[in-house]
């Protein structure tokens, strides 16, 4: 495609747990943005089409000032399905609430699942969407939480269904690092404290070698590497929630019970140091997505993309949708200002983007490939009308620093299924070698020491 020929760098940032309709739906509201052209909430108060039902009782979405939640929301394979509250064929998503109560036992006249934030609570998403292109009908690409829905992303495919505290197995050949490896792109993951990737098995190697770095040395990078030497591809990770240690780093993944606030400061300073070279600007396509909805309420029914339960999978039965909608936002200077588009898009859309540009073909495996017949579209759509030449304004941010704080201790003790599994992997990654661990991820020293195996008598 022409227009994938303006860029050498693709920039791709993947938060987590938030909807559509949570961070965006207001773009669409009346007395906010009243955008008739984005699929938005249209006066969720008294729209009886959102209405969720409880024990007889209906529930409406309602605004939700930013902050720290009580607790994360639920959203495991099993929420999910109750969440979407299929009937016969069709998805009504009129179980959020229902959700939340099983979870929490609680019934609160607005459970925080049917909150969505305004544009105040979401000024650096609702900038992007406004001065670049938002993604109406990017979905998650598996109707269930984090792991598999991130295993989808990096390769095409999820051995599992939900997340566990193990090591996430992976497709060889598949997995994005081993991808761009076999076709020579160039690549680099800038990570806030543990990076994601070092859930994954098998690539202990390649998150204490030289292509994971943090992200205090970003800025220095783009600013002393000319746009050839920049990689092709570059992962920004946030500091994620569920880490067990966050010294020197606040959480800023927009994971709950963690505020939306860290998260848009995060994705302000990502664009801010990008735009600050407008010749690396005009060859740099920024990409923002949220793993999966977290629990959080969308009025779009999934797609109806079933996913095949690869071989070796560690479940049997297979998803017959895609998951809920999430924020997904494109930002280079070859996007007029107010770009909306409205075709299917998952995960699996960024991987037919790379495919397109470094292998020339959309079909980056055979998962993706039949994800693409079934309708999946790729990022490279959302350029297929660029500008002539690229545009000469840099829009600035808004500059406010969004004040949500967030107490800054460690984790000693994990809870759910997720923060056990960032200690686990922390732990496995000091075990196989602590000296390179410790100077990749200098915070891991805060983990109290594991004794040593007991001696066999």
């Amino acid at each position: 495609m022409a227009a994938l020929d303006q860029f050498q760098t693709i920039v791709i940032v993947m938060m987590e747990n938030r909807s559509f309709d949570h961070v965006l739906g207001h773009l669409s509201m009346a007395r906010f943005g009243n955008r008739k052209d984005v699929e938005g909430l249209v006066d969720p108060e008294t729209n009886f089409d959102y209405t969720n039902f409880l024990n007889g009782q209906g529930y409406q979405p309602f605004e939700l000032k930013d902050g720290p939640l009580p607790h994360d929301l639920p959203h495991s394979r099993a929420s999910v399905t109750t969440q979407l509250a299929k009937t016969g064929t069709r998805f009504t998503m009129s179980g959020f609430a229902d959700a939340y109560f099983q979870q929490s036992g609680s019934k609160v006249n607005d459970p925080p699942s049917l909150g969505f934030l305004s544009p105040v609570d979401t000024p650096i998403s609702s900038f992007l969407a406004a001065q670049y292109a938002v993604c109406d009908n990017w979905f998650a690409p598996l109707p269930t939480d984090t792991q598999p829905n991130r295993s989808i992303a990096y390769s095409g495919y999820s051995l599992i269904e939900n997340t566990k505290p193990r090591l996430i197995p992976t497709v060889k050949e598949s997995f994005v690092f081993e991808w761009l490896n076999s076709r020579n792109v160039s690549w680099r993951v800038y990570h806030c404290g543990i990076s994601f990737f070092t859930l994954f098995e098998r690539f202990h190697e390649e998150v204490l070698g030289p292509n994971f770095r943090s992200f205090r040395h970003f800025p220095a990078d783009f600013e002393s590497e000319s746009a050839a030497e920049m990689p092709s591809v570059i992962f920004i990770e946030p500091e994620y929630s569920d880490s067990p240690t966050h010294f020197g780093w606040t959480p800023n993944d927009n994971h709950p019970p963690t505020p939306i606030g860290p998260g848009e400061n995060f994705l302000r300073d990502i664009y801010s140091l990008l735009t600050r070279d407008s010749a690396k600007w005009n060859r740099t396509l920024l990409i923002t997505t949220h793993d999966e909805h977290g629990g959080f309420f969308d009025h779009v029914p999934p797609l109806a993309i079933p996913a095949v339960v690869p071989p070796h999978a560690l479940f049997s039965t297979a998803f017959e949708s895609t998951g809920p909608r999430v924020p997904a936002l494109i930002a280079s200077p070859w996007i007029p200002p107010g770009t909306v588009f409205k075709g299917s898009m998952d995960h699996t859309s960024i991987l037919q983007l790379l495919s397109e540009k470094f292998a020339g073909t959309p079909d980056y495996n055979d998962e993706v490939a039949r994800r693409r017949k079934l309708g999946i579209q790729s990022v490279s759509q959302v350029l297929a009308e660029p500008l002539a030449q690229p545009r000469t304004d840099i829009p600035s941010p808004p500059r406010e620093t969004i004040s949500s704080t967030i107490a800054q201790t460690p984790q000693l003790e994990p809870q759910t299924d997720s923060q056990q599994a960032f200690n686990a992997a922390a732990k496995d990654l000091l075990r196989y070698d602590r000296k390179r661990a410790l100077e990749k991820y200098p915070e891991l020293v805060h983990l109290p020491e594991e004794p040593p195996p007991a001696s066999p008598k």
